[in-house]
């Protein structure tokens, strides 16, 4: 009986042992399940609680903040553009970009001007300011410099230009009109010939004193962008390049080899080293042109009458039609191209950066 109750007793420490050990564990165990029940749940509440917070600040229309600050599932000081490109889209010269902002009350408070559009500004709204001043200074500075230094050496080269432009308007008309272009002449003398067969006529003979007030009047207008003046000028010195290639004399052949190194040269100091440079130079090229146009008309066609002129062939053309006529009709042509070139540069600047 000893023995059996030694065992017995034996046996049930053991068995209280384990139990024990049982309740210990599965006390642990709910405990630890305990803390991560709760953790998932505070995780739930937060997630929760910041969504409806970023709900609440982007539905409400009083607050004016930041939406990507307000915002907490963004950190504010993250980049907003992901390029070069949209950053100098998106912001503004304050660095800071009008779409941002929850109403537009908020961009007129930190200096976005609201009222701007993306079109054309047809009314030249906000017109003479800084740039526009500087640009219409430069324009009346021009015809004054070219008025006191007209029968000047120093002008000698740029009335061989307003020569070629000329010419370069006969032989333009006369490819767009399928004829055939066979050599461009320039002449010291401030003369030119251009020799072609076909093309029409009708449209030929007047694109040589219209086409030189056109070009003039483009240059005006394109002179009131950054990037539009760089494309006049490339498109300049392929016509200059182009020309070369008909038979020309050589003068013509100095005089484009020397104003495409001119043209190259402003082209290169504009993207390297100082801007605005170029717009100066394309905006003298049209004041010029533009002048030499009118002017050639009022020597040429309306003060004399001269066998062989533009005028003339029209006349022949038309024969009811009078050569002082004729070019009475270029003359306003001519001075219109003017006004609208400068009209165009003023739009182009007041409708965006110039």
């Amino acid at each position: 009986q000893y023995r059996r109750s030694e065992s017995k007793l034996h046996v049930t420490g053991e068995c209280v042992h384990k139990i024990q050990t049982m309740k210990v564990l599965s006390l642990s165990t709910a405990i630890f399940s305990a803390f991560l029940a709760s953790r998932a749940l505070a995780s739930g509440a937060a997630a929760t609680i910041i969504e409806q917070q970023a709900k609440q600040q982007i539905n409400t229309p009083q607050e004016k903040l930041y939406l990507r600050q307000k915002n907490p599932l963004v950190n504010p000081n993250d980049l907003i553009a992901t390029s070069d490109s949209d950053a100098a889209d998106s912001f503004s010269s304050s660095n800071t970009a009008k779409w941002l902002f929850t109403d537009e009350q908020e961009a007129i408070e930190l200096g976005q001007n609201s009222t701007t559009t993306s079109g054309p500004n047809w009314k030249v709204e906000g017109c003479c300011e800084t740039y526009e001043t500087i640009f219409l200074c430069c324009f009346a500075a021009y015809l004054v410099v070219i008025k006191l230094l007209w029968n000047t050496f120093i002008m000698k080269p740029m009335k061989l230009v307003a020569v070629f432009v000329h010419e370069f308007g006969h032989a333009t008309a006369c490819w767009l009109t399928g004829g055939k272009v066979h050599g461009i002449e320039v002449y010291t003398n401030e003369g030119g010939v251009t020799k072609y067969t076909g093309g029409w006529r009708w449209f030929v003979i007047p694109a040589g004193y219209l086409g030189g007030a056109f070009w003039g009047a483009v240059f005006v207008a394109f002179s009131g962008d950054r990037w539009a003046s760089l494309g006049i000028a490339i498109l300049f010195c392929v016509g200059m390049t182009v020309s070369l290639f008909f038979a020309p004399n050589a003068t013509m052949v100095g005089l484009n080899i020397g104003f495409i190194v001119l043209t190259v040269a402003f082209i290169l100091v504009d993207q390297l080293v100082i801007t605005p440079f170029l717009q100066f130079l394309t905006l003298f090229y049209g004041v010029f042109i533009g002048i030499f146009s009118c002017y050639d008309i009022w020597d040429d066609l309306i003060t004399r009458t001269v066998e062989g002129s533009d005028a003339h062939a029209c006349h022949k053309l038309i024969p009811c039609c009078l050569p002082r006529c004729v070019g009475v009709q270029f003359a306003v042509v001519a001075l219109a191209f003017q006004c609208l070139g400068l009209y165009l540069a003023l739009v182009w600047m007041t409708s965006g950066s110039a």
